[in-house]
């Protein structure tokens, strides 16, 4: 029902009832000034924008010129005044619609913002918009709750109340210096390394998520300035955790300055982790090899190992698989497992997938791991007593359950590393198991998919949980349990 560039399409139907009550309605629906929708919509979640505009053409016409606009919550200054609110290039003007979700998009993205603590704020967010077109969007959870006008607690679970959540961020190689320089200067952001445990990709790792089949060439985390500092500071005085004073400016701190002088030294251990554990170019697993993490020309790139934060900055690969294609962040959103997570903003436009499904808080899972999923759930057998089974012992269990799986989809684009873990050298060696790298392999990519699964039904258990209706959600038994499995484990 919303097109890509944020305009609504007129549904087929819509106004079209010769009731009475519908006629009242019409009536009334048309007398209402379109300022007066807009500070409906301030306030209303996008869903219910999207349900009130299908109950009229009414909202389906131009929006008109008016002197006054929706005043933001807290007094703040309105957004727009007194002119006609036009679309970008020179194209007519915005429907009521459009106008009506995007204000209701605004606020619900700001409250969101607001309550994950990362920093990163609404105005702060437009700012990425001025970066060339294609160069980064906010995706995932963030937008999934601002879509719905919700907020879901550390737990996961829905509240009107207090709420944090990771914020994500998706931008091209090309674009990444100049992103991070955004987070740094215009979100007030601090890098705070690698997320090795969302996407490390090492032969044995118990956390691998497969992102040797994705376009993602790695997984940046990174926090707040001002809570880092405020950590640092109040811990290093007084020996515990806190805040700093109101007023004061994190970034003339002590803390600060050191931070951004590690920043200027932090290329060598990054240098490292792509060396040993994020890429195997000599196993013919490549992710286009490590490039240099740092700001744009000029900027700072503040940095602390031990900082923490709830920023995910997910940088796609140079190009794709084929290496004929360069990545954009629309590639980097097509490897969600769940449709609705595609939702996303780039500081300019809104994108809604299946908006008609997205605003009744329903999904679609992704049909090939949906398939792949179903398989794997209804053939693997935990060991009894949900016993954690040892690295050789799960090697073997798993890709006994892969072999079933293979025959009931013979094709999946996830069996990549596995048919290239079977073309290695058989040099197995219990004793020598964990030293010899293409054993390691060999033997672990079984266990690798195993777990690639076992995210994928976490994800889908923990979006159901959070109220949203997976429409084909694949049948996992609530008592079969599925562990993280590792190869490394004895």
């Amino acid at each position: 029902m919303e097109a890509e560039d944020g305009a609504f399409v007129v549904p087929s139907g819509v106004g079209e009832s010769t009731s009475g009550a519908a006629a009242a309605m019409t009536e009334l629906i048309g007398i209402v000034p379109d300022c007066a929708w807009e500070n409906v919509a301030s306030f209303a979640a996008p869903s219910d924008c999207y349900n009130i505009a299908l109950a009229s053409k009414r909202f389906f016409r131009p929006v008109s010129i008016s002197s006054d606009a929706p005043e933001r919550r807290g007094g703040q200054k309105p957004r727009r005044k007194s002119k006609r609110l036009k679309s970008a290039g020179g194209a007519p003007p915005l429907l009521l619609a459009t106008r009506m979700l995007r204000v209701s998009l605004e606020h619900n993205l700001e409250r969101v913002l607001e309550h994950s603590r990362s920093g990163i704020t609404l105005d702060s967010l437009k700012k990425l918009g001025e970066l060339p077109e294609g160069s980064a969007v906010i995706a995932g959870s963030t937008m999934v709750q601002a879509c719905l006008g919700v907020l879901w607690g550390e737990g996961g679970e829905k509240t009107y109340g207090d709420g944090k959540s990771d914020v994500d961020i998706f931008c091209s190689a090309k674009a990444a210096p100049a992103v991070r320089s955004w987070l740094v200067e215009k979100s007030d952001c601090m890098f705070v390394g690698l997320k090795d445990s969302a996407y490390e990709c090492g032969a044995t790792s118990e956390k691998m998520l497969y992102a040797v089949d994705t376009n993602i060439h790695h997984v940046e985390h990174w926090g707040s300035i001002m809570e880092n500092v405020g950590n640092n500071e109040y811990y290093h005085h007084f020996g515990k955790e806190g805040s700093l004073p109101p007023g004061v400016d994190a970034k003339s701190t002590e803390y600060y300055k050191e931070i951004v002088g590690y920043g200027k030294q932090c290329q060598s251990s990054i240098d490292e982790k792509f060396e040993y554990s994020l890429h195997f170019t000599s196993l013919g697993i490549d992710l286009n090899e490590a490039y240099d993490v740092k700001p744009k020309s000029g900027g700072d790139l503040p940095y602390d190992f031990h900082g923490e934060g709830d920023i995910d900055l997910v940088v796609g690969r140079l190009k794709d698989k084929s290496g004929d294609k360069k990545i954009a962040p629309s590639d980097l959103l097509s490897d969600f497992d769940l449709e609705i997570c595609k939702c996303s903003f780039d500081g300019k436009k809104f994108h809604i997938a299946d908006p008609h499904n997205t605003f009744s808080g329903k999904t679609q899972m992704e049909p090939k791991r949906r398939a792949v999923v179903s398989s794997y759930a209804n053939h693997f057998s935990p060991p009894a007593n949900n016993k954690y089974m040892d690295g050789d012992v799960a090697a073997f269990h798993t890709s006994a359950v892969i072999r079933k799986v293979r025959v009931d989809i013979p094709s999946s684009p996830f069996y990549g590393r596995l048919d290239f873990a079977a073309s290695l050298p058989n040099r197995y060696n219990p004793q020598d198991l964990l030293h010899d790298r293409i054993t390691r392999v060999k033997y672990g990519a079984s266990i690798q998919f195993h777990n690639f699964v076992k995210k994928l039904i976490d994800r889908l258990k923990k979006y159901q949980s959070r109220g949203i209706e997976v429409l084909n959600a694949p049948a996992i038994p609530d008592d079969k349990v599925f562990r993280i499995l590792d190869l490394t484990h004895w």
